[in-house]
């Protein structure tokens, strides 16, 4: 594998989305391009800033972002829905500056702006409004859906974003754009369905290239990321060497294995998540308890440990690759694809579990861990050796570079027989489980090594976390991958 591009893609996101949603566009592009999702103020790791006043505010703050980052680089720019009327600005304002043009700009889930969008909402909605327009859109796990606080935190990000569509002002330019404009279409987009993407030529003052990608809903760049990217990349003139994409496919496709979006099995209910039939958004975010799926840890998740794995495999970064707390397996097969799909060798995946589930509660255990009662659980989460195994040879990817390290966390890492690692998932939800992984294995990772917390959202694993990181003075920066997991890079 070769070193990052020089080559940038700016990707803006939707209405009420934050940078998480393009997650899956850095595995699906590998060397093509470097993907930079932008976070726009009041969202994702911009939460605490104030949010933009107008799309033009808001294209201000992405011209500035790319002005910054893409000098002396190529660059082309991509927005999905809002994004698209953002990405639009933010190119004509860079003309004006006279900055090096955009060797193209994708709009996606977009119509032309000098329409009223059918599928858009024309007036500030209220948080119930903006729920049942998610819902409309497709882009709504059903289980956040069913938490209110959850559902009212999105439905306000919506509302917001919703207000600045409103009140948006399309001034046609003086005269042509001065780079080429693709424009993605969904095929059951209910945004666009009713409208010409060829609109966008008035718009551009230039042809356009109209290209569509298959998906039940708005949010195809999420659902369909890997033909979405396939695509770009076609457009952008990068598509890469046929291994290359032939590597890339059969990642996807395991992937779409792994978490069962394939044949939709139904998910276990359980107190979290009481939904009993298959939700396909739910199932992408990793928000149900399947009943067939190797993996709970959803499309965006697994997305990440394969860029993370990809990025010290070009860095040529030392070390095997681990995850504490596996289940049924999904996400060390997963691993094992990845070296396997670029003929990796010389290094391990190791699958440690304890095999039957989680460990009681003691007087000792840390309060969180007892109130949250995770042994109760062990009938479902509690999966043998011998079936991890199987599913292992189910995919042809059990051989001699994976290595099984069974037993509670507390007995068996401290002599885990790897030297160094370059990837570290930890996936044990609890705080003493988090803590036994960091203590024992985090002296392991190389420096530039990835550390993936996939329970950050919880709170006996968060303090586990911070904790650690503040006993060892570990300032490198925490970034968020879907809401729920977050990871960060090792320093010198």
């Amino acid at each position: 594998m070769t070193r990052p591009s020089d080559f940038m893609l700016f990707c803006i996101p939707h209405a009420g989305g934050s940078a998480s949603s393009f997650a899956g566009w850095h595995s699906s592009f590998g060397h093509g391009a470097e993907v930079r999702p932008v976070e726009l103020a009041g969202k994702g790791a911009r939460a605490g800033e104030t949010p933009y006043a107008s799309i033009q505010e808001a294209a201000e703050d992405v011209a500035g972002i790319i002005e910054k980052e893409s000098a002396g680089r190529t660059w082309a720019v991509l927005g999905h829905s809002m994004g698209a009327l953002i990405a639009y600005e933010a190119v004509c304002i860079l003309s004006g500056r006279g900055h090096p043009p955009a060797q193209r700009l994708i709009v996606s889930g977009c119509p032309a702006p000098r329409q009223r969008p059918s599928g858009r909402p024309d007036k500030p909605l209220h948080s119930g409004e903006a729920i049942g327009f998610l819902e409309r859109l497709d882009g709504l796990p059903a289980e956040i859906a069913r938490d209110g606080e959850a559902a009212d935190y999105f439905a306000e990000l919506v509302r917001r974003d919703g207000l600045l569509l409103s009140e948006y002002q399309y001034t046609p330019p003086s005269g042509p754009l001065d780079c080429p404009v693709t424009v993605l279409t969904g095929s059951a987009d209910p945004v666009t369905g009713e409208t010409n993407p060829a609109d966008w030529e008035l718009v551009a003052g230039r042809p356009v290239s109209i290209r569509q990608v298959s998906g039940r809903g708005h949010f195809f760049t999420m659902e369909n990321a890997a033909e979405c990217a396939a695509l770009v990349l076609t457009e952008l003139g990068r598509t890469g060497a046929r291994e290359e994409r032939a590597a890339r496919l059969y990642l996807d496709l395991i992937k779409k294995t792994l978490t069962n979006v394939i044949y939709e099995d139904p998910p276990v209910p359980s107190d979290w998540s009481p939904g009993s039939t298959y939700d396909r958004v739910s199932r992408s975010a990793g928000l149900d308890w399947p009943s067939k799926a190797h993996t709970m840890v959803g499309l965006r998740r697994l997305d990440n440990v394969q860029e993370c794995i990809e990025q010290v495999l070009r860095d040529e970064i030392p070390g095997d690759l681990i995850e504490t707390g596996v289940w049924r397996g999904g996400t060390t097969i997963m691993m094992r694809a990845v070296l396997a799909a670029w003929g990796v060798k010389d290094r391990r995946v190791w699958v440690a579990d304890s095999f039957q589930g989680m460990p009681e509660p003691t007087p000792e255990s840390h309060p969180e861990d007892a109130r949250l009662a995770t042994h109760e659980f062990n009938h479902f989460i509690g999966v043998p050796l011998d079936r991890v195994k199987q599913n292992f040879h189910a995919y042809g990817l059990l051989d001699d570079q994976v290595g099984f390290l069974p037993g509670w966390f507390k007995d068996t890492l401290p002599a885990a027989p790897m030297d160094r690692l370059a990837v570290l998932r930890l996936d044990g939800d609890l705080y003493d489980s988090t803590m036994d992984a960091l203590e024992h294995l985090y002296p392991k990772l190389s420096s530039g090594g990835f550390v993936i917390i996939d329970d950050y959202f919880l709170k006996p694993c968060r303090d586990a976390v911070y904790g650690f990181r503040e006993r060892h003075g570990i300032e490198d920066e925490i970034r968020d991958i879907d809401g729920y997991g977050a990871y960060w890079r090792r320093g010198s």
